[in-house]
């Protein structure tokens, strides 16, 4: 008599997607009601929308920069949202999976390196006009089915997710900089493009079950819709207004970066924090599913992905609620939470074996600390770094990452000499690392470099 075994699939609770959104929502719209001491900064009313706040001109830049930011997280999600199965639709084998992936991070490492400091270089707003290039030649190179798993793909789209990480940002530091605005409303775009870019992630896999279909056919349709995407970002950027390139108003780049970045041991920690949270959102998207479904167990990943960005946006949107005279904690310290909340979530999960639904928990609090953390990182950055630097500096970081997650992916995916626990466990020792040195930075607040625009 044949046994019969039972599949037994694990279903997440529907009520978890209209509680993350209700929460996300609700830090949004209740902030301008209780953080009374933000509304002379903004000069608004006491009701007023954090997305209305600001001068006439650059709240119509703000706006415009929002939506094309998020144009941006679209097309960046269409390229990442198939990963493993865009792969296996190509024929490739699990060791031809690791080489891609390794080679991905190579590109990232190297021409990544160099690309904060061609930013830096050209401008923000060339700089945002090559991201754009870049992904209009992947979406084009992938619109063709005999192109679709070429090699030159991810080098591509390795060097154009290094150059989004940083030029937008670099784009709306400058030209509020240029329009002389207070930090605060700085401080508040910064929260809005991480909560931006995780809305637009989950809009991105809507976007590519709708276009998408069994066929090869329907497969090529979110690249043509990248593509179509990247050609209005180059044609907006071509008639946006023109900045002032960084190095001429530094003299030498390569002094001033060794000054003020190298020497400066803020920054150094600066940089460090951003490379810990790089390397462990890279580390979780590369085995937070083999860690799901351990064992033979079944669960719906394509459900449990959108619960993972929610969680994110609803950390990006508290941010505001913790900076400022009236906050709870120092600014400091709350990053300092964070970084410690980020490292214990990974911990658990390395330290030992997790039913599913603790897992979920655990990695959406995971998700949650690092919206929290993005923005957090953009501030301290504008309060400790010349906006000159930005790029070089935010691509330094990044190539530190990208090397230690090129490691890794030789030696852990490929061959399997490192379990994929002790990815998990180095990660988690990555922030736990990065928390400390960012509460020193608490001891060193006083003699912090300050800005001449009024706070």
């Amino acid at each position: 008599m044949g046994v019969v075994i039972e599949r037994e699939e694990w279903a997440l609770t529907p009520l978890v997607y209209p509680l993350l959104s209700a929460a996300g929502l609700a830090a949004v719209l209740l902030l301008p009601y209780f953080s009374a001491a933000r509304t002379p900064a903004h000069a608004a009313g006491p009701s007023s929308s954090p997305f209305d706040v600001g001068a006439g001109p650059f709240l119509r830049f703000r706006r415009a920069f929002l939506v094309l930011f998020s144009l941006a997280s679209v097309v960046e999600g269409i390229q990442s949202v198939f990963g493993e199965d865009e792969f296996v639709r190509c024929g490739l084998g699990r060791d031809q999976m690791a080489a891609r992936l390794a080679a991905t991070a190579a590109a990232a490492l190297f021409p990544g390196a160099i690309s904060g400091i061609i930013s830096d270089k050209i401008g923000p707003r060339r700089a945002c006009i090559l991201y754009w290039v870049l992904q209009l030649a992947v979406s084009a190179l992938k619109s063709f089915s005999a192109l679709r798993c070429a090699w030159i793909n991810n080098f591509i789209l390795a060097l154009a997710t290094s150059v989004f990480s940083f030029c937008f940002e670099t784009w709306l530091v400058v030209e509020h900089e240029k329009q002389d605005q207070k930090q605060d409303l700085l401080f508040d775009t910064f929260w809005m493009m991480a909560f931006f870019e995780s809305v637009s992630l989950i809009g991105s896999q809507e976007i590519t079950n709708v276009l998408v279909s069994n066929d090869n056919n329907g497969f090529l349709l979110p690249y043509a819709f990248a593509a179509i995407i990247s050609i209005v970002g180059i044609l907006y950027m071509r008639n946006a207004s023109s900045t002032t390139q960084h190095a001429s108003a530094i003299g030498s780049y390569q002094k001033s970066f060794f000054a003020h970045v190298l020497r400066d041991k803020r920054v150094l920690i600066l940089v460090l924090a951003q490379a810990s949270i790089h390397f462990a959102v890279s580390a979780f998207w590369f085995l937070w599913a083999p860690t799901i479904v351990a064992d033979g167990r079944y669960a719906q990943l394509s459900v449990i992905y959108p619960c993972f960005l929610a969680s994110r946006m609803l950390g990006s949107a508290s941010f505001p609620w913790f900076y400022g005279a009236t906050a709870p904690f120092r600014n400091e310290d709350s990053l300092t939470i964070a970084y410690v909340g980020a490292g214990l979530a990974l911990y658990v999960v390395a330290y030992d074996y997790q039913e599913i639904g603790t897992l979920v928990i655990l990695f959406c609090i995971f998700h949650a600390c690092v919206g929290f953390i993005i923005p957090s990182l953009a501030r301290l950055r504008t309060m400790y770094l010349p906006n000159e630097l930005r790029g070089g500096m935010m691509s330094f970081s990044l190539s530190l990452a990208n090397a230690a997650i090129f490691i890794f992916l030789l030696q852990g995916a490929h061959p399997q000499n490192i379990a994929n626990s002790i990815i998990l466990c180095l990660a988690s020792c990555g922030l736990l690392v990065a928390g400390g040195c960012i509460h020193m930075l608490r001891r060193w607040r006083k003699h912090t470099r300050q800005n001449p625009r009024s706070l």
